[in-house]
């Protein structure tokens, strides 16, 4: 089993059980996402939150590679990214871009859009745009 893996909806994570800190994958990222976790994680016991999603939002142990899963435990439920919901200018869009009736999907058709690093050819699904 490899610990890094595409989901169906196109969310790439990271097993953190099975990801043994070689950071081949950290070297291999074109996006420079990847990052690997120098410390162990410090949480005060009451603060740790129990709901975690073993793909998500649980801690990552020293020695693993991180990177963002869009909050994967809360697009799973409906919901939008964390960093979408707090963001103080309303700069970020998260949808499914297939629906022709969602704002994503309006905003690559209608904004000027570009794909970082396109001419790599690794088709993300992940677009930048200007007003």
């Amino acid at each position: 089993m490899e610990a890094t893996w595409q989901e169906p909806d196109g969310i790439v994570v990271v097993d953190y059980n099975w990801c043994i800190g070689c950071r081949y994958c950290q070297a291999a990222c074109p996006y420079w996402a990847r990052r690997f976790n120098f410390t162990r994680p410090r949480l005060p016991e009451d603060e740790v939150n129990t709901e975690t999603h073993y793909l998500g939002n649980r801690p990552r142990s020293k020695g693993v590679m991180e990177k963002c899963t869009f909050c994967i435990q809360r697009t799973r439920k409906g919901l939008n990214p964390a960093c979408l919901e707090i963001c103080p200018t309303g700069s970020r869009e998260f949808g499914n871009i297939l629906n022709p009736d969602s704002e994503i999907r309006y905003i690559i058709d209608n904004k000027r859009v570009f794909v970082l690093k396109e001419a790599l050819g690794t088709t993300p699904s992940f677009y930048y745009f200007f007003d």
